[in-house]
Order: structure tokens, then C-alpha cells, then sequence
């Protein structure tokens, strides 16, 4: 039996510059986990808790548990892998007390572990993809995501992708981030904004769900 429990979904998109796709992550990919996951530098901007590295064991851990019962993706961009994300069932108790116990609640997470492709504005364009998988695809009700105020980067592929800061929450200090954000997306406004924009918004137009 495998460490991560893999998918079907394959998602492709991205613009004239960078043509992404999203795979099913599996554990052929583990070496590149590994790697990303023992980067001091790269850690910083996807952990809010101090940690320089993860071994091999944790990340076992972490992808293997995750993938049961969500989709996890590997982030190729011209054909190289450049990192993850994740589509998660909300998971935390205190956000989902917040909705309806009907309400399909999701999360998004991410990491860009190659550094050379931060700062291009690569995270929003494979966001997008997932958020337009997401509402379009899994018929998810509302997407809840995070990012402490220190990452800024992370915090525009929110505000581009059309998520609304909903609060700020202290974190207890020590800590790096003094606040934690949260974003709201609906699949309301995700729908406003797609037929004002006449489809042409968070993702481009060419981002398809399909299966593998």
C-alpha cells in the first residue's frame, strides 16, 4: 500500500507565458516532497510554525493522511514540478462552527517549493484553476482559505482570485506572524463575477476539469 492516496483529476490551464498543470499527486512525487519540505527557506513562507525541515517520516505523514480523503495536486509548469496544493474538506472546528452543517466547506493550500518560480504570479494562476475546479467541478459551497499577515505574496493570490478578508485573529506569541487571515470565497460570488467577466476571470479561460 502506497503513502499517498492518489486521484483520477487532472486539471490544465495557465496563460501565455506558463502552461500549468495539475496531477494527481502520488508517491512518485515523494522525492520532490521530500526536498521542498526540508527547505528552511521554503518552510518560512508555508509554515506558520518555526520549523526548518520536515524528515522523511513527517511528510509521510502529513501527504499520506491529507490524501485520504482529499485531492492533493502536483504543480507542473512547463513540464517541471514546482510544487502542491491541496483542495481540503474544512478541517478545522472552530471555522466550521461558523456555517451551516450542510455547508461544503473547502480550504486551499499551497507551496511553491521552487523558488526560482516565486514573485511570477504563477501561485494565482493555478489557484484560480482550483477555484474554478472546485465551484464548477465538486459543487463546493464555500472556499475558507488562510495566510498570516507577514505573507504578502500569498495574500494577493487571494485578493486576485476574488476573496474577501473576513477577519484577523491574533496568534499567540511567540510566533512569525502576528495575525492570522481569513478569506471567503462563495459559490455565489464566484458565479457573479464569472458571467460579469463573461468567464474570463480567476483562471484562464482554457482551464478545464477533465478526468485523467
Amino acid at each position: 500500500m502506497g503513502i499517498i492516496k492518489s486521484h483520477d483529476v487532472t486539471l490544465y490551464g495557465g496563460n501565455d507565458a506558463y502552461r500549468i498543470i495539475l496531477r494527481p499527486l502520488s508517491d512518485e512525487h515523494l522525492p520532490y516532497l521530500y526536498k521542498w519540505n526540508s527547505n528552511p527557506e521554503v518552510l518560512y513562507w508555508t509554515e506558520g510554525d518555526d520549523v526548518e525541515s520536515y524528515p522523511p517520516e513527517v511528510v509521510h505523514e502529513i501527504y499520506g493522511g491529507i490524501s485520504q480523503n482529499n485531492l492533493c495536486f502536483l504543480v507542473e509548469v512547463d513540464g517541471r514540478a514546482i510544487g502542491d496544493c491541496w483542495l481540503q474538506k474544512m478541517n478545522l472546528p472552530n471555522v466550521r462552527e461558523m456555517y451551516a452543517d450542510s455547508t461544503d466547506v473547502r480550504r486551499i493550500d499551497m507551496m511553491i517549493g521552487e523558488k526560482n518560480y516565486w514573485g511570477k504570479g504563477i501561485g494565482t494562476l493555478f489557484i484560480g484553476m482550483l477555484v474554478k475546479y472546485a465551484f464548477e467541478c465538486e459543487q463546493v459551497d464555500i472556499l475558507h482559505c488562510f495566510c498570516e499577515d507577514y505573507n504578502i505574496r500569498s495574500r494577493r493570490v487571494w485578493e486576485k482570485n476574488g476573496f474577501t478578508l473576513i477577519f484577523k485573529e491574533e496568534i499567540p506569541q511567540p510566533h512569525k506572524g502576528k495575525l492570522q487571515y481569513h478569506w471567503k470565497l462563495t459559490k455565489d460570488e464566484y458565479d457573479e463575477r464569472r458571467f460579469a467577466h463573461n468567464d474570463a476571470i480567476c483562471s484562464p479561460p482554457k482551464t478545464i476539469c477533465r478526468e485523467a
